[in-house]
């Protein structure tokens, strides 16, 4: 996996908890619930992004 891969998966991890707390001392769910689509998908693009075959080309 790649350096910038980990980064995003970092990144990802982060606003969740991120959200998660912002969502549990507000009690107000709607914004841990509307950050899981976007973080998903940000994941999913991350790790199944496919490399390039040329070289030099990362």
């Amino acid at each position: 996996m790649k350096k910038s891969q980990k980064i995003a998966i970092y990144i990802s991890i982060l606003a969740i908890v991120f959200f998660f707390a912002l969502s549990a001392m507000t009690r107000n769910w709607g914004f841990f619930l509307w950050s899981l689509f976007p973080v998903f998908l940000i994941l999913m693009t991350t790790i199944f992004i496919k490399p390039n075959k040329r070289k030099g080309v990362e």
